[in-house]
Formats: structure tokens, C-alpha cells, sequence
């Protein structure tokens, strides 16, 4: 398994997008599904330093559930809730996969990860992504992406309230055809991150006890 996909098949929040390019069509928009990207891209800027509750469904119907961290530009951290021991970081510049009952440290460049998208100083889906599909339906918008420069086929789905424009679910589909679902809840601006959230510590974890 390539490095890209085994990342974010651990982490399910993004796999490796296809490397081979789609067609012009793909990125012709109407009027209407430029402002909703516009909106899009204003929502994911807004979001510079937050916390939130996740719930991660796998392609098996798995279910996992923890706290999300993010200050951008580059830095987040997936906690995952017992009985999971796993925790995902950012630093802004090595995404690090953490086993804490193991003891072991997985890192991977965050330039090389998609995660660089919605990580960067200025997000910019049209620059940074092929936009396959943009739709409203039933107080949701979706907009569907592959990565420009990825390895393996698949697509991301991002979801959006369709009066906020807040980010409400992303959702994977890789290569294999199998999704991978995350929730966000209970999104809140912070002020007051520890800095040692986004530290990757090969020699140990931190533990995260902010609002949990």
C-alpha cells in the first residue's frame, strides 16, 4: 500500500486522489455553482482555530467517535475516544499517526497529503482540486473533489449547511469504491489551544483534556 493511502485509510478523513487528470468539463461551472464554491472557500478560511466533536464511520460500518482540533495555517489533531488509542496530529509540517497502547509514530510530509487543501494559509478549492460536482439538495450543499496531483482514484465529498455554509461531513470514496464518513459536531471558535496539541512527540503522546 502506497504511503498516501495508508494514511488516510488509518485516519479516514482523506485518501489519495487520482493522478490522471479529468476532463476541462469537469471544472466548467454554471454562475450559480461558483458563488456556492466561493461560499465554500469562505467557510473553510473562516475556520482558523477551532475544536469539535467527530463521528467516523468505515466502509465495514464501524463507528468511532472523538474530539477534533484545528489551527490553521497546517496544524490539527484527531483524538479518537476509548477504547481507540489512536491520535492523528499535524504539526504544519509532518502528519504523524500515534498508537498510544503500541507506543509507535507513523510520519508523513503534510505537503505531500491532501490534507494540505483544507490546511493551507488560503484555501482555494478550485485552485488546489478538480471539482467534479457541486449540488444543493434538501438544506445541503455538496461539493465533490479529486485532488490534482494524487496517486490512486478516488473522490472526496464535502458537505455543507446549505444556510451557513458550515462544514457538516466529508465523505471518502476510494479507489476500491468503499466510503469513509466523518461528522463534525459542536464546532467552537478557541482562543486558548495548548501548542503542545499539534506537537508530534516521537517519544511519547500528550494526553488532550480540553473540554472532554
Amino acid at each position: 500500500m502506497n504511503v498516501r493511502a495508508k494514511i488516510f485509510q488509518t485516519i479516514g478523513l482523506f485518501v489519495a486522489l487520482a493522478a490522471l487528470a479529468l476532463p476541462a468539463a469537469a471544472q466548467d461551472l454554471t454562475e450559480e455553482q461558483r458563488d456556492v464554491l466561493s461560499r465554500a472557500n469562505l467557510s473553510l478560511n473562516q475556520l482558523q482555530q477551532i475544536t469539535g466533536d467527530f463521528v467516523q464511520v468505515g466502509p465495514d460500518g464501524s463507528r468511532a467517535e472523538g474530539k477534533l482540533y484545528l489551527q490553521r495555517p497546517g496544524k490539527l489533531r484527531f483524538e479518537y475516544d476509548p477504547p481507540s488509542k489512536l491520535q492523528i496530529v499535524s504539526d504544519g509540517f509532518w502528519v504523524a499517526i500515534q498508537d498510544r497502547k503500541m507506543k509507535t509514530t507513523e510520519k508523513y510530509p503534510l505537503a505531500t497529503t491532501p490534507l494540505k487543501i483544507i490546511l493551507a494559509n488560503n484555501v482555494d478549492l478550485g485552485r488546489d482540486a478538480f471539482i467534479r460536482d457541486i449540488y444543493t439538495q434538501e438544506g445541503f450543499v455538496t461539493v465533490t473533489l479529486q485532488e490534482k496531483a494524487g496517486e490512486a482514484d478516488g473522490s472526496l465529498v464535502l458537505i455543507f449547511d446549505s444556510q451557513t455554509y458550515d462544514l457538516r461531513q466529508w465523505t471518502v470514496t476510494d479507489a476500491q469504491g468503499l466510503d469513509t464518513s466523518v461528522a463534525l459536531s459542536n464546532i467552537a471558535t478557541s482562543q486558548d489551544l495548548d501548542s503542545k496539541i499539534f506537537r508530534v512527540n516521537e517519544l511519547g503522546t500528550f494526553e488532550v483534556n480540553q473540554g472532554r
